[in-house]
């Protein structure tokens, strides 16, 4: 039997070539022009968003008939990258930046549930995230109840 190949070793600095490049499909136009303007969590509270699809991307958009939630992936690009552990103001203790959803984070990548409210060339109008104004947006995908519900499980 041939030994198992292990394509990942540990590296304290992973090399030039695990770079990720990432190009925004849009930008969000949102209230929240400061940190500490956003709630915690943008499923508490209806303000309302708009997210711009750059011209390029529009046809990904499709017609998204049917879609009436979505999952926003954006980038917190006002977030601190080097912070490892965090205490918001309400924690009597720093929690562990992978057990908690903190922007602060080596990665600040935001993952919101954002619910459709209209849909007109290139804009998409949402309620229930909680990004800052001019957030550049990652990528988009549909919820789906059946796949992204998960119950009966311990978490």
């Amino acid at each position: 039997m041939a030994a198992a190949i292990n394509r990942f070793t540990y590296s304290p600095s992973p090399p030039s070539s695990y770079m990720i490049c990432l190009d925004p499909v849009g930008i969000i136009h949102s209230p929240y022009k400061e940190t500490g303007d956003a709630p915690h969590q943008g499923r508490e509270s209806d303000t309302v968003s708009v997210i711009e699809i750059y011209p390029r991307f529009i046809p990904g958009l499709g017609t998204m008939k049917g879609i009436h939630t979505i999952w926003v992936l954006y980038w917190m690009d006002r977030a601190s990258r080097d912070l490892l552990s965090v205490r918001r103001s309400d924690w009597t203790e720093s929690r562990p930046v992978f057990t908690i959803r903190s922007p602060a984070r080596p990665n600040p990548i935001a993952l919101s549930i954002a619910e459709i409210m209209d849909i007109q060339e290139g804009m998409i109008t949402v309620k229930g995230i909680e990004a800052l104004d001019e957030s550049p947006v990652i990528d988009i995908k549909p919820y789906i109840r059946e796949l992204d519900c998960i119950q009966d499980k311990k978490d």
